[in-house]
């Protein structure tokens, strides 16, 4: 890359971000437009939105999101999970941090996993902490913790989160280490407080920068299940339609799950409530308000249809403020 070319990356990469940031700030409903044409190649409808894609744009754009951000961040959600009575459901809180090198790695466990509390799939698996290499650690978890994240995306909930390192007990399941070579993700959409469809997750890649295992190749796996735990492939759209999925057994503590699941979402419109079960026993995970930005593809059309008609936007309250955040 010659010397033009590196100063053009990082003049062009910062004032992209900052005109899509004003962009998206002072007129919502043109970026939401444009983004979703750029992710789904379709126009989106907000004046009579239909699927769930299209309602999670309009509840992005319209609706009062302050709860969503609140939820979101995953530091701060440990509150409200304590407030539904669900304590024992929260893994165990090490430390939070504002900045990677205030870190106390002394003071950790042996095994534990360190991430973000604003972002997705930003996170360290330790299973030897005399292993990791610490400075990558911190240089890593400094650059994860500037990004302003969902900007790109068009996630406004997410951008006034304030931003943290967070490090909590490393769930480990023995009992379906045969099925899945990691945490199997239990993911319960739900509507208006009920839920109505399972997506599990499994195989997952988890990210080991600095950490003391190495990445692997493994594609994350996944199968949809309706509540009466029965494999629902035909709802599932493009190459996602055409894996063979693995049959996971139905979790001991599915209606404690599910249960559990209810009292997260209560008062919610809509929401993604993500969980785990480790060794039978159901752990928060987070909760997802809008599940790839609210550009899904992995449904077919007709299913994104059925799952649009669940969400009651009457019901919903209205943004106050004049500006989207």
């Amino acid at each position: 890359m010659t010397r033009i070319e590196r100063a053009y990356r990082f003049i062009y990469n910062p004032l992209t971000r900052v005109i899509h940031e004003m962009w998206a700030y002072s007129f919502p409903m043109w970026y939401a437009k444009y983004m979703y044409k750029k992710m789904l190649g379709k126009q989106l409808n907000l004046t009579s939105p239909r699927d769930l894609n299209e309602k999670i744009q309009w509840l992005k754009i319209f609706s009062d999101t302050s709860t969503w951000t609140e939820l979101t961040d995953k530091y701060k959600v440990r509150e409200y999970i304590d407030k539904c009575g669900l304590n024992h459901i929260l893994p165990k809180l090490y430390g939070v941090w504002s900045n990677a090198h205030d870190i106390n790695f002394s003071s950790l466990p042996e095994k534990f996993i360190l991430k973000t509390n604003q972002s997705y799939g930003r996170a360290v698996i330790v299973k030897n902490k005399e292993k990791i290499d610490q400075m990558s650690i911190r240089k890593q978890f400094n650059i994860w913790v500037k990004d302003r994240y969902g900007l790109l995306s068009f996630e406004p909930h997410c951008w006034n989160i304030q931003r943290r390192i967070i490090a909590e007990e490393l769930l480990e399941d023995r009992a379906n280490s045969e099925v899945s070579s990691s945490l199997i993700d239990y993911k319960v959409w739900c509507f208006h407080g009920e839920p109505y469809l399972i997506m599990v997750l499994y195989d997952r890649n988890n990210k080991t920068i600095g950490g003391d295992t190495n990445n692997t190749n493994l594609h994350t796996q996944a199968c949809i299940y309706d509540l009466d735990w029965n494999l629902r492939p035909e709802i599932l759209s493009g190459s996602h339609k055409d894996e063979i999925p693995l049959i996971i057994p139905k979790p001991k503590c599915f209606d404690e799950l599910i249960e559990v699941s209810k009292k997260l979402a209560k008062q919610l419109p809509q929401v993604r409530v993500d969980l785990y079960v480790v060794n039978d026993k159901v752990y928060f995970g987070e909760l997802t308000f809008t599940s790839l930005g609210g550009y899904m593809d992995y449904f077919t059309d007709e299913y994104l249809l059925k799952m649009g008609d669940q969400i009651d936007l009457s019901r919903v309250q209205l943004r106050t403020s004049r500006f989207i955040v």
